[in-house]
């Protein structure tokens, strides 16, 4: 597999996780507003998304095999340059999973209803790290270069404000896919109020793609002309996202559009990163030899992946009903 094939593998793997573990990021802030102070509630807004907990860790543990194997250099450059996102991604991800796991071990409301407000905050945290994440890497890779420490001020007030907006998007993406998880497994009522949580958040989310897109732009302004894709892939996702609204304003919520809104939102950032910083990283890519030497097991354990997740997917990601198992 060449550097192009490891860099598609790369980004396969992020956008996994982002469709499978946005899924949680987006349902767990709803768990509060959905459920009320009425535990059984609350559980079942937990059981749409449970099973997506499951699934989605494993591809961003394998994203970051592969980034260490293969891009070695690009890590190390994230490491120093965005720090304090990579350690606060790291902690709300360790602080979301186990007020999941914690929050149903006992009875107690006050115990769970604690539990629960810091899940609602480790799932907001965990995408607006990685969006930031993914805005640093905008600039460093894209605009001052991984080895330079400084650049021109317009390079610093990108590195300033890019984080913050792709920061947003992420958290709103994932808004719009939670949401739309939940009203498709849960039952009507709670159903009901989390189509009407996503309409109410579709419309930032637009706006936050477009200033994406805006930002994607001054990128391609200071030389790097493959943030044009970015830019006119996140205008058409702020597109979808407003003709969601559209029908959501509608009543109809059975949409083609609609469905696919909330995956195609919650990858956008992925895909967005990909495009814009895409050059770079796999010119630092590891040499040819040491590629070669890898593919065949990681492919081998990428097809167990799949193999696997295929198979949980069957049994765990089914409609909500009385034999269905709620383990949070």
């Amino acid at each position: 597999m060449n550097v192009l094939g490891w860099g598609l593998l790369l980004s396969v793997l992020l956008a996994g996780w982002a469709a499978l573990d946005g899924a949680v990021q987006g349902g767990v802030p709803l768990v509060r507003a959905l459920g009320g102070r009425d535990d059984a509630r609350r559980r079942t807004v937990l059981a749409t998304v449970a099973p997506f907990l499951l699934l989605g860790e494993v591809w961003l543990v394998a994203a970051a095999g592969v980034l260490l194997a293969a891009f070695g250099h690009v890590e190390a450059t994230l490491w120093a340059a965005g720090y304090p996102f990579v350690v606060a991604l790291l902690v709300a991800w360790v602080v979301r999973d186990a007020a999941l796991w914690l929050r149903s071990r006992l009875p107690s409301p006050g115990w769970r209803r604690g539990w629960d407000a810091v899940g609602q905050a480790a799932s907001l945290a965990l995408p607006a790290a990685f969006g930031a994440l993914a805005g640093v890497a905008w600039v460093r890779f894209s605009v001052v270069g991984p080895q330079a420490d400084g650049g021109s001020g317009a390079a610093q007030a990108l590195a300033l404000g890019l984080p913050v907006v792709t920061a947003g998007l992420a958290v709103a993406t994932a808004r719009v896919h939670g949401g739309l998880v939940v009203a498709a497994r849960a039952p009507e009522a709670i159903a009901r109020e989390a189509r009407r949580r996503v309409r109410r958040a579709l419309v930032p989310a637009a706006a936050l793609a477009t200033l994406g897109a805006l930002g994607a732009l001054a990128v391609a302004a200071l030389g790097t002309a493959s943030a044009l894709v970015a830019a006119v892939l996140l205008v058409a996702v702020a597109g979808v996202a407003l003709a969601a609204r559209f029908d959501l304003d509608r009543g109809v919520h059975r949409t083609g559009v609609v469905r696919v809104s909330g995956p195609l939102l919650a990858v956008v950032p992925v895909a967005a990163t990909a495009a814009v910083v895409g050059p770079a990283v796999l010119a630092l890519a590891a040499p040819a030899a040491v590629l070669h030497a890898l593919t065949w097991p990681v492919l081998g354990a990428f097809a167990a992946v799949l193999a696997a997740q295929a198979v949980s997917w069957r049994v765990l990601v089914r409609p909500l009903g009385r034999r269905t198992a709620v383990f949070l």
